[in-house]
């Protein structure tokens, strides 16, 4: 079936939100899945303007969290305008990017995953939320909705990748051959609840984006349009857009995201750059933008 339509953008308002968590539970060792929800999931005045409801169309959406800076009790927050937001510069607001793993607009309920990676702010606040705490968000902004046409698709990435590629799965509707590689540390931060996904462990002395690479070229067919979406750290990227060329994936149907990078230096500061949460704009085409 030749494609019809390449992957595509949609435009959403952006709404900043308050609401307090509900629940938390360990997904995994290293995986911990906050579920935060309230009136303002829904329709509500913000000052002078009256807002949308919370919507998600792509399984890769994303909304930006707002935290505070250590010290500080409350986080600084942006404006609410009419469909978009103003940024403050001094002193700036401390966002970061997550995944919408999971919204159930009947019950109320959105669930974020975060990988307990490291210490960076908005890691040490999902390690230590509790039920009753507040959480600002905004978002999405941009949805990716996929390609209608591809012949297969082919999700590759981390295990900062799995809360996308866990609602592609999820939300697949069997239409086209689906085909999943995900990196982990080792079996316990497998999620076998979710099918048809191989299973990619670390190795020492073998580089992740190797191991990845070469478990995505194994699975995806060398014949036929084929639709790849990757993301995770920017070495793994990079791997596997070069696999996405040998599998003859054409640029129009590649969705590449860098979340994270490992920082490379001499000093004694050189270590892994906090997870720079999620994002979800292509790498070739799409920077990120300022809510």
């Amino acid at each position: 079936m030749p494609v019809t339509t390449p992957s595509r953008r949609l435009d959403l308002p952006i709404v900043l939100r308050e609401l307090t968590v509900l629940r938390t539970v360990e997904v995994t060792p290293r995986m911990r899945r906050i579920t935060v929800g309230g009136e303002q999931l829904g329709t509500f005045q913000s000052g002078e303007f009256s807002v949308a409801e919370f919507r998600t169309e792509g399984a890769d959406d994303y909304v930006k969290i707002f935290l505070p800076e250590e010290g500080s009790a409350a986080p600084v927050l942006p404006e609410q305008h009419d469909g978009h937001l103003h940024w403050p510069k001094r002193p700036a607001p401390v966002a970061r990017s997550y995944t919408v793993r999971r919204f159930d607009a009947e019950a109320g309920e959105l669930d974020l995953d975060f990988v307990l990676h490291g210490h960076g702010i908005a890691g040490n606040w999902a390690r230590n939320a509790q039920p009753g705490d507040t959480l600002h968000l905004a978002g999405p902004k941009v949805s990716t909705i996929p390609p209608i046409g591809a012949d297969w698709w082919l999700l590759a990435g981390d295990e900062t990748a799995l809360p996308a590629i866990a609602r592609y799965v999820e939300e697949h509707d069997g239409s086209v051959p689906l085909y999943v590689a995900v990196l982990v540390d080792g079996s316990a931060e497998e999620q076998r609840e979710l099918p048809g996904v191989t299973w990619v462990h670390r190795r020492d002395g073998i580089s992740d984006a190797r191991l990845l690479a070469d478990a995505a070229r194994t699975l995806g067919p060398s014949t036929g349009a084929g639709w790849m979406w990757i993301a995770g750290e920017a070495s793994i990227v990079r791997e596997l857009r070069a696999t996405a060329k040998q599998l003859g994936v054409t640029k129009d149907l590649l969705d590449a995201s860098g979340y994270w990078r490992v920082q490379v230096g001499d000093g004694p500061l050189a270590r892994v750059r906090t997870l720079r949460d999620k994002a979800v704009e292509s790498l070739e085409n799409r920077r990120r933008e300022h809510a």
